[in-house]
């Protein structure tokens, strides 16, 4: 591949993320305000990009200046990485990996280790917490997610990302994998700081928590990250259960961009009807509850691609 094709083709990620996070933000905002508003909705990312962009960004007196100015820049090419290996339909994919869901998983340990340099660098009570809390969230989702996400593997016999969505061609995950799909997607909310695993933000307890002492184009970008790595986390759920491109009449890109946005907002809005765990409550449900059930989920999946399917879907 051509220096010129791989900058081609990280440009149009980019551009795709940028537009993917716009509509998480409106989908946020119509849950938030309701659809009476959606014309205030449709503006309201844009003005708060517009104003974050004027707005000075003065990092702390005492802060670590290398972690504090590189952890925004580490989220954001995290993420896009991340997204190299979103099949958006047959051969429409940035790095077409025969490990791409290993792939993925393991970049999202460096996603959340730079919310933890954000906290960190700012030598501060507030940051420091949650930097303590971002360490529980990168502790505790990575085993259940995992376990979770191997059940499509498992019956597609293959890793590649576009493979597991050809081999759903006549029967889509879900509908023989809904504990691994439940799984899943309250696992996906521990790495994207979501609601209500959002102890290392805490809205008013730690004012901002990680990004307490963050401005300017620095919190843009840091923002823009959560919102992006939630939205591939939603993705590729679409990509291991859900069929990923794949539809009658309507193109294949449409199809996974359809599928994506509509999990993001059941997922966004049964999220909001849960109060926000304290950490030992989100610790207690990633071992006790999400790895037990996990480990239950691996078993059946392999029962049934063995002796039902016969190695795969």
């Amino acid at each position: 591949m051509s220096v010129m094709t791989a900058f081609v083709r990280a440009a149009l990620t980019l551009v795709g993320l940028t537009v993917g996070v716009y509509l998480i933000e409106v989908l946020e905002g119509l849950l938030t305000l309701g659809q009476r508003n959606w014309r205030a909705v449709l503006r309201l990312p844009l003005a708060r990009a517009g104003q974050l962009l004027r707005q000075p960004d003065r990092p702390p007196a005492h802060a670590d200046t290398f972690l504090y100015q590189s952890a925004p820049f580490i989220a954001v090419i995290t993420v896009g990485l991340a997204a190299l290996v979103i099949p958006l339909g047959p051969g429409l994919i940035g790095f077409d990996s025969s490990v791409g869901l290993f792939y993925f998983i393991v970049l999202l340990s460096p996603f959340v280790i730079a919310q933890m340099n954000a906290g960190w660098s700012q030598n501060g009570v507030v940051g420091v917490l949650g930097t303590f809390r971002a360490a529980a969230h990168l502790i505790s989702y990575e085993v259940p997610l995992g376990f979770a996400a191997i059940g499509a593997p498992m019956a597609a016999a293959s890793l590649a990302t576009g493979k597991i969505v050809a081999a759903q061609a006549h029967l889509w995950y879900v509908v023989w994998q809904p504990l691994g799909v439940v799984i899943y997607l309250v696992a996906a909310l521990f790495p994207a700081f979501r609601h209500p695993f959002d102890g290392a933000y805490a809205g008013s307890e730690l004012e901002g928590g990680v990004l307490a002492a963050y401005g300017g184009a620095r919190l843009l970008l840091l923002r823009w990250a959560l919102d992006g790595i939630f939205l591939l986390l939603m993705a590729l759920g679409v990509v291991l259960f859900f069929g990923g491109w794949q539809g009658p009449l309507l193109p294949p890109p449409v199809w996974f961009a359809f599928k994506t946005l509509a999990l993001a907002a059941v997922v966004l809005a049964l999220s909001r009807r849960v109060p926000r765990l304290r950490h030992d409550q989100m610790l207690s449900l990633a071992w006790k509850i999400l790895v037990p059930a996990s480990l239950v989920n691996i078993a059946i999946v392999g029962v049934l691609a063995l002796f039902v399917f016969g190695g795969g879907a």
